[in-house]
C-alpha cells in the first residue's frame, strides 16, 4: 500500500462544556472568574500541563458532580428512464438515503445504501448485502472486528467507513516521583483508557472488502459526518484519564495517543494549548479528519469539558453543553431570586473545517439549554440557537424559551427571549430564514419565526393545538411534518396538583402531523393521524435517521411500537379507582406505511412486522420489559419501487405497490 502523509496536531482548549444529553456536571462551589486571564496559552512541558490539572482538580474537591451519561431526504435519480424495471433489471432505480440535518453534511447510521448494496450493522457485524436486483439479492460479505463494538457507518464510492469503540482497556503506569509503578496497584481503579476505532474498507470487490485504513484515539466514539471526500469524527474521553491523583505523590500524567496503521505517537507538551478560564477541565475533545480519496490523516485535541452535543454545517463544527455554574443553585431558599451568575448556561464552541483542515474558532455562551443537534442551526454567516431556561420546580422559578441569533465570532447581535412562560421547547427547527418551535405543558404550540432579518428576528405566527411534536421535517417550502404524542388535558384533569399541568393519562397514542405554514402569521394543522393508545412510541421522536419521507414518491414510513388499551384494562382501571396504571398492552412492532399529500394528507397503506406468528399471537411473553427485540424494525429505505426494512434479525423486501412480500434475508 502507497505510503500516506500523516498529520497530528494537538491543541488543547480548556473550557467547561457540560452535556445535556449525555453528561450533565454541577458544580456547587463558586470559583473565582477574576484570577483567570481568558487568554491562549501553551504548556511548555508535561510538568507544565501536570500542574494546571492539579491545580483544577484541587480546585474541585469540594464539588460535587453527577453524571447523567448520555432534513431533508434525498432521492437519487439516475439519468436512465423508468422501463419498469425497477423491481429487478438492468435501469439503476431511484434510491432513499440517510435522513440528516444539513443537506450535503452525511450523517453516521446502522444502514446505509448506494442503491444497489445494503451497508447494515446487526449482531456487532456489518453485513454487505446486494439489494438490487431485488431477485438477486443476498449476503455478499461479513465484517467483525475483534475488540470493537461497532457503532455506525460511512459509505461513499468503494470506501466503507466503519466506527465504534475498543472493547478493551490498555493501562497507563502510576507514577511516584520519577518512578514508574505497576498501574493496576491499589487505587487505580480506572484501569486505562479505551478507544475509538475507525476502520476503512476498499470494496471495489464487494464480496471481499481490504482493510485500508485503520486508526484508534483515546477516548470513546461520539459522532462523525461526511463532507465531499472528507470524514469528520469526534471522540472523546475524560481529563482523570489524563491526570489521575492517588495522592499528592502518587498520580498517573497520560498524554493522548492516536494510532494510526498500527504506529502510535503521543501528542508532545509544546502542542497542548489552553484558554485560562474558570470552568473545570472535564473532557478532551479529538477532533480527527480523514481523506477518503488519499487516506491522508489530520488530528486535533481540543480541551473543552464535556462536549457532546454537536451540530455541524458545511463549514464548521459546533460543540454545546449545558454548564451550571455555582453552588447557590441548589442551595438558595425559596425567597432568594435568581441572578445572572447562578443560571444554567449553554457554553459554545466553534471549529472551522475545510477540506480537512481543523482550525479553532470561537467561543460563545448564551442561557438556557438545548434540546438536540436540531436546535442549532448556521446560516449565512449567523448561528442561531434555541434553549429553554428555567425550570418548574423552583418556587421563584419559571420556564422560558429563546432564540438567539450569533455572529461569526459568536457574538449575540440579536434575540428573542420568554416565549411561552412555564412552557419547555420539545421540537425546533430551523429551515432558511424560517425557525418551528414547539413548546408544550397542556397544549402544543407552534410557534412560525422569522429570521430574515438576523439582527430583529420576529415570532409571526402561533398555532395551539392539543398534543406535541417531538420532531419536525420540512414536507415542502411552506409545510412542515410532525411526530409526537396526542394529548387530551380533559382527561383526569381533577388529579392534576400542578396549574397548568396535566396528568399522565392525558397522553394518548402517536400523533403525526401536516402543518400547512404558507402563512407564516397563520400555522394551521392540515391534517393528522393518531396511532395506537398510551405508550405507543417510534424511535423517530428520538432518532431522526428512522424517519423515512419521500415527497416525490408520496411515502411516509415509520417503525412503531403499538400499545393498545383494551376493554379489560380500562375495566380494571375503573373497579381500582385509579390505583390500577391506564396503559397500553403491546400489540404490535413494526413499520407503518402512508402516502401523504397535500390533497388527501395521511392515508394508510398497511404495515410490516418482523416478528413471527408466535410473536404475534403471544405479545405478552414478548420483551417489553427490557425494551427491545432482536426482530424490531429500526430503519426502512426504498429502492425503486421496493421497500426494504431491517432489524438485528432480518431484512425484508416488499413490493410498495400493495406491501406484499418478495423476500427476506436473515442476519441471525
Amino acid at each position: 500500500m502507497e505510503k500516506k502523509t500523516t498529520q497530528i496536531t494537538g491543541i488543547l482548549i480548556v473550557s467547561l462544556l457540560v452535556c445535556t444529553s449525555l453528561v450533565a456536571v454541577i458544580t456547587l462551589s463558586p470559583l473565582d472568574k477574576g484570577a483567570y486571564t481568558y487568554k491562549l496559552s501553551t504548556f511548555e512541558s508535561y510538568d507544565d500541563l501536570r500542574s494546571f490539572l492539579q491545580k483544577r482538580f484541587a480546585t474541585e474537591e469540594n464539588q460535587g458532580r453527577y453524571y447523567d451519561s448520555p432534513n431533508v431526504m434525498f432521492s437519487k435519480e439516475s439519468g436512465a428512464a423508468n422501463d419498469g424495471s425497477a423491481l429487478g433489471g438492468e435501469a439503476p432505480p431511484s434510491y432513499s438515503s440517510t435522513n440528516v440535518q444539513v443537506a450535503g453534511v452525511d450523517e453516521p447510521d446502522i444502514v446505509k445504501t448506494d442503491g444497489t448494496y445494503l451497508y447494515v450493522i446487526a449482531n456487532q457485524t456489518v453485513y454487505i448485502i446486494r439489494a438490487y436486483p431485488v431477485f438477486e439479492a443476498s449476503i455478499l460479505a461479513q465484517i467483525k472486528i475483534t475488540n470493537v463494538s461497532i457503532s455506525n457507518i460511512f459509505i461513499r464510492g468503494d470506501r466503507l467507513v466503519v466506527f465504534g469503540n475498543t472493547g478493551g482497556y490498555y493501562d497507563y503506569p502510576l507514577l511516584e516521583g520519577d518512578m514508574k509503578v505497576d498501574g493496576t496497584r491499589l487505587g487505580m481503579w480506572w484501569g486505562g483508557v479505551s478507544q475509538t476505532a475507525v476502520n476503512v474498507y476498499d470494496l471495489s470487490e464487494r464480496a471481499a472488502p481490504t482493510l485500508v485504513k485503520e486508526i484508534r484515539i483515546d477516548g470513546g466514539y461520539f459522532d462523525a459526518r461526511l463532507i465531499d471526500e472528507y470524514v469528520y469524527l469526534v471522540a472523546t474521553e475524560y481529563t482523570y484519564n489524563i491526570y489521575y491523583a492517588v495522592d499528592d505523590t502518587n498520580y498517573t500524567l497520560n498524554v493522548p495517543k492516536i494510532s494510526i496503521d498500527n504506529e502510535t505517537q503521543s501528542i508532545s507538551a509544546e502542542d497542548i494549548y489552553y484558554v485560562d478560564v474558570p470552568e473545570l477541565s472535564d473532557t478532551m475533545t479529538h477532533v480527527i479528519s480523514l481523506n477518503l480519496d488519499t487516506n491522508d490523516v489530520r488530528e486535533k485535541s481540543f480541551m473543552l469539558g464535556s462536549s457532546q452535543t454537536m451540530y455541524v454545517s458545511r463549514n464548521n463544527i459546533f460543540l454545546a453543553s449545558l454548564h451550571y455554574p455555582y453552588y447557590p443553585l441548589l442551595y438558595r431558599t425559596g425567597d432568594e431570586s435568581s441572578t445572572a451568575d447562578d443560571q444554567e448556561t449553554t457554553i459554545l464552541h466553534k471549529i472551522s473545517i475545510d477540506t480537512g483542515d481543523v482550525t479553532y474558532i470561537a467561543q460563545g455562551e448564551v442561557p438556557g439549554h438545548i434540546l438536540n443537534q436540531f436546535s442549532m442551526d448556521e446560516h449565512n454567516g449567523f448561528f442561531r440557537i434555541a434553549t429553554t431556561s428555567g425550570n418548574n420546580w423552583m418556587e421563584s422559578s419559571q420556564t422560558s424559551n429563546n432564540i438567539y441569533v450569533l455572529d461569526d465570532t459568536l457574538k449575540q447581535v440579536s434575540k428573542i427571549e420568554n416565549i411561552a412562560p412555564g412552557e419547555s421547547i420539545y421540537a425546533a427547527r430551523f429551515l432558511g430564514d424560517r425557525a418551528y418551535l414547539v413548546t408544550f405543558v397542556q397544549v402544543d404550540p407552534l410557534f412560525t419565526i422569522d429570521l430574515s432579518d438576523p439582527y430583529n428576528p420576529q415570532i409571526l405566527g402561533e398555532l395551539k393545538i392539543p398534543g406535541y411534536s417531538e420532531y419536525l421535517h420540512p414536507y415542502d417550502e411552506t409545510h412542515i411534518i410532525g411526530i409526537g404524542k396526542e394529548v387530551d388535558p380533559s382527561i383526569d384533569a381533577d388529579l392534576v396538583h400542578t396549574p397548568g399541568g396535566i396528568y399522565y393519562t392525558a397522553i394518548l397514542g402517536l400523533k403525526i402531523a401536516l402543518f400547512d405554514v404558507s402563512d407564516i402569521e397563520n400555522p394551521v394543522e392540515q391534517a393528522k393521524i393518531v396511532i395506537g393508545d398510551r405508550g405507543t412510541d417510534s424511535p423517530a421522536l428520538y432518532d431522526h435517521k428512522a424517519f423515512l419521507f419521500d415527497r416525490e414518491k408520496q411515502l411516509l414510513v415509520l417503525p412503531v411500537s403499538l400499545y393498545e388499551i383494551t376493554q379489560d384494562v380500562k375495566d380494571r382501571y375503573v373497579e381500582s379507582e385509579g390505583v390500577e396504571t391506564l396503559y397500553g398492552e403491546f400489540t404490535f412492532q413494526g413499520a407503518y406505511v402512508y402516502h401523504l399529500s397535500l390533497e388527501d394528507g395521511f392515508d394508510y397503506q398497511g404495515r410490516i412486522t418482523h416478528q413471527n406468528p408466535e410473536q404475534m399471537q403471544h405479545t405478552e411473553d414478548y420483551y417489553w420489559y427490557w425494551g427491545s427485540s432482536n426482530t424490531d424494525i429500526t430503519r426502512t429505505l426504498f429502492i425503486g419501487d421496493v421497500l426494504y426494512t431491517i432489524s438485528d434479525s432480518m431484512v425484508m423486501m416488499n413490493n410498495l405497490e400493495d406491501l406484499s412480500e418478495i423476500s427476506s434475508i436473515n442476519l441471525s
